[in-house]
């Protein structure tokens, strides 16, 4: 498998090879989803009153979109997103992001913390530099120069989009019916991450990942509202047997199957399963018990 510095580096030039970075795509969206669930998760939602719970999960919801999107792109391709695979969820801690994307802070299943928003800032960190960047180690290759790399793939390539193939559509996701449809995708993935160039907003007014997470960390939006860190619940990971994340284990790997499903055979998405998942994985929090994240 490519890592994403070489599909930066080599750019892409068949349809075997997007195929093949589409899929590094789905894996590295849904990377970041446990560990922004899990700090949104630890929020006392009685003791919140900036309420940052919102502001994570607004991106939380934005992150399953982009998981969405690349599966939709994959499909729409002839592709077969991959998502029950050993190994497709992390095991956490890592420095290492799929794509083979170094980390300096190592990315963990922990409570929100000055130091865990400094680990999000890291993963959404922009390809260009952030307005008025924060000292920061830049990776060598930026998720922003792997998606820059898929669009313009896109167009090189000018794939035939299958019309009939089974895609999600919920909330941003968006059916992928042509190459347009899929740089318009791409394009948003980036701006909800990163941002622009010439401004921390997403095209819908909202700041990007990046900037809601800096906020958040210096305790103060861009017009001066003091924004307070609520209190949390702390944890950590259980050696306990049985495994008090069996159940949440389980119920993860059912909403995998149930997602995958979606994509190989035209299934309804049902989001059923997600909602259980928060609740198993809120009430393990409380009784201070890391979810474990192992399908």
């Amino acid at each position: 498998m490519k890592t994403i510095a070489q599909f930066v580096n080599d750019g892409i030039s068949d349809i075997p090879t997007l195929q093949a970075a589409l899929q590094t795509a789905l894996q590295l969206e849904f990377s970041t989803i446990p560990p922004y669930l899990c700090a949104q998760w630890s929020i006392d939602g009685d003791n919140d009153p900036s309420d940052v719970t919102d502001m994570i999960g607004n991106i939380v919801i934005q992150e399953m979109s982009h998981f969405a999107l690349a599966g939709n792109m994959l499909s729409a391709i002839k592709g077969a997103p991959r998502i029950t695979d050993p190994g497709f969820v992390l095991d956490y801690p890592t420095n290492v992001l799929p794509g083979d994307i170094k980390q300096k802070l190592p990315v963990d299943l922990k409570p929100l913390s000055p130091d865990q928003l400094q680990v999000f800032m890291q993963i959404e960190l922009p390809e260009f530099p952030p307005l008025e960047f924060a000292a920061l180690q830049h990776t060598p290759t930026t998720i922003g120069e792997f998606y820059t790399t898929l669009s313009d793939a896109f167009t090189a390539i000018n794939p035939a989009v299958d019309p009939n193939a089974h895609q999600i559509v919920e909330d941003e996701a968006t059916a992928i019916k042509s190459v347009d449809d899929a740089v318009a995708a791409i394009d948003k993935i980036k701006a909800e991450g990163e941002g622009t160039q010439k401004s921390p907003d997403e095209p819908s007014g909202l700041l990007a990942h990046f900037y809601v997470f800096r906020e958040i960390f210096r305790g103060k939006a861009a017009d001066g509202t003091v924004i307070q860190m609520p209190k949390v619940f702390p944890f950590a990971p259980s050696s306990a047997a049985p495994d008090p994340s069996a159940a949440f284990n389980t119920t993860l790997r059912t909403l995998l199957a149930h997602i995958q499903s979606c994509w190989s055979t035209g299934t309804s998405l049902s989001l059923g399963g997600m909602f259980a998942l928060q609740s198993q994985g809120t009430n393990l929090i409380k009784q201070g018990i890391r979810p474990a994240f192992k399908p």
